[in-house]
């Protein structure tokens, strides 16, 4: 089924209907009720997107973009609510969640670390709102950093001012206020400009270029496939595609850590249909921030070499833990 990337796709009407079960008796069968439990269903479609407790909030992805404009007003008040626009929307073709980003029309809000001459691109600010009728994602809002240039969004879950509420009416009242501490948020700035920094120092060699990139997304050559089966021509389709992109960024960029950034980020908001592709956009993207992260911490210890760091992640020591967004948590700022 194929994803929905339109706004217009997760705007639909939703309502919520009680749950009955059939239950077969001797005259045919008996509808009960099960009071604990309702249903949201879409109007359009009369699509079952969830069966939810109770006590399940039910928020429409129309309400969750109405909010996250407001969160990009409290993070950022110097800019107007027409600034922002929808740069890119993403969600199974179920509908049973989906994420929105906002990212600011201007370069005003340009993240420009370095000197013109050594930079090779502009980074601004993007919000991303996450939502579900299913309650398996919680209703998040998380400031992230986007690269202007090919809109390579990313998001750094270690150090990024995160709202996130479970659905439900404790948690979530009529209306939502966002709190930010601007002198924080602006040495979160300043931090991503030392993650690129030193992203730039680090030598990655061309022989450890694709390896490095293919570690941190956890993509791997799969086992026990046919020559001639469907799944070896997709690796194949894949591999070519995974080497084209680290051939243009390296070239672009040099060979450095931040060149195999790019790359990874670029993949990671427009990854193919693949059979060998397994995650989601938002997964990928939060790989990518993750380690990034950590990443610009490791390189810099004594004695830190790529090879040794490539031996960590085939062992799964390196990138392993950072996938998926549950819906676990209540509401929090990081």
């Amino acid at each position: 089924m194929p994803r929905l990337t339109q706004v217009d796709d997760v705007l639909f009407p939703v309502e919520e209907h009680p749950v009955f079960v059939s239950v077969p008796t001797e005259s045919g069968e008996r509808r009960l009720s099960v009071p604990e439990k309702k249903a949201i269903v879409n109007k359009k479609t009369n699509r079952v997107l969830g069966v939810v407790s109770r006590g399940y909030r039910l928020v429409t992805n129309r309400e969750a973009l109405d909010w996250a404009y407001q969160c990009c007003q409290t993070a950022f008040p110097e800019t107007k609510p027409g600034e922002w626009e929808v740069k890119a929307t993403d969600a199974p073709g179920t509908a049973g969640h989906c994420f929105i980003d906002l990212v600011h029309n201007s370069a005003g809000l340009d993240f420009q670390f370095v000197p013109a001459k050594d930079r090779p691109d502009a980074f601004g600010p993007f919000i991303r709102v996450t939502n579900s009728y299913n309650g398996l994602r919680a209703l998040a809002f998380d400031i992230g950093f986007l690269r202007k240039v090919c809109k390579n969004g990313l998001i750094l879950p270690k150090s990024i001012i995160r709202f996130k509420f479970t659905h439900l009416q404790r948690d979530i009242g009529k209306e939502i206020n966002f709190e930010v501490a601007h002198e924080r948020l602006s040495k979160l700035r300043a931090s991503f400009s030392e993650y690129l920094g030193v992203l730039r120092d680090c030598k990655v060699t061309h022989q450890e270029f694709e390896p490095l990139f293919r570690g941190v997304l956890l993509i791997r050559k799969p086992k026990d496939m046919k020559p001639d089966g469907p799944i070896a021509s997709d690796w194949g389709v894949l591999s070519q595609h995974m080497g084209a992109l680290c051939s243009r960024y390296r070239d672009d960029l040099g060979e450095n850590a931040y060149a195999v950034f790019n790359a990874i980020t670029e993949f990671a908001s427009h990854p193919p249909e693949n059979r060998c592709v397994h995650r989601d956009r938002h997964s990928f993207q939060r790989l990518a921030g993750d380690w990034m992260s950590r990443f610009s911490q490791e390189c810099r210890q004594l004695g830190f070499t790529i090879s040794d760091y490539l031996a960590d992640l085939a062992k799964g020591n390196g990138n392993g833990g950072a996938a998926a967004d549950g819906a676990g948590g209540t509401r929090a700022w990081q």
